[in-house]
């Protein structure tokens, strides 16, 4: 019975008579939903980057290679200096070959990982074998 009766009138400004329910209704619960979301949108991209970590300096990856499943070995590049990376279930640092890879990526083919990844290596060893001497 309820269904049955006409919608209430809601005077406007204007002093007209503006349906209460109906189509317009859903017009605008439509455009407010959207309204919403794309204010949750912007505040999330805004949030996102004041919160964001700043970034400084650079970090690049100079070379990888894979080893296994799920490890390999990379050279990275932060700042000036070169390191060596085992990566696997966790990230360890295997040696600073800031001044090795440099020499040896100099002498080696361009884009021999292998060879260039052997070359160090072999640096490497040999210098803690000088170390290790007395």
């Amino acid at each position: 019975m309820l269904w049955a009766m006409p919608a209430p009138l809601v005077l406007a400004a204007s002093n007209s008579a503006v349906p209460a329910s109906g189509a317009g209704a859903y017009v605008k619960l439509i455009v407010a939903f959207i309204v919403v979301l794309l204010l949750l949108v912007l505040l999330f991209r805004f949030l996102g980057r004041r919160v964001g970590v700043v970034q400084r300096g650079s970090i690049d990856v100079i070379a990888s290679r894979q080893l296994a499943p799920n490890r390999s070995v990379q050279v990275v590049e932060v700042g000036q200096k070169r390191y060596l990376l085992g990566v696997g279930e966790n990230v360890q640092l295997l040696a600073d070959v800031t001044d090795s890879y440099t020499a040896a990526s100099e002498v080696g083919t361009p884009g021999s990982f292998g060879g260039t990844l052997q070359q160090v290596l072999a640096e490497l060893r040999r210098d803690s074998r000088r170390n290790d001497e007395p």
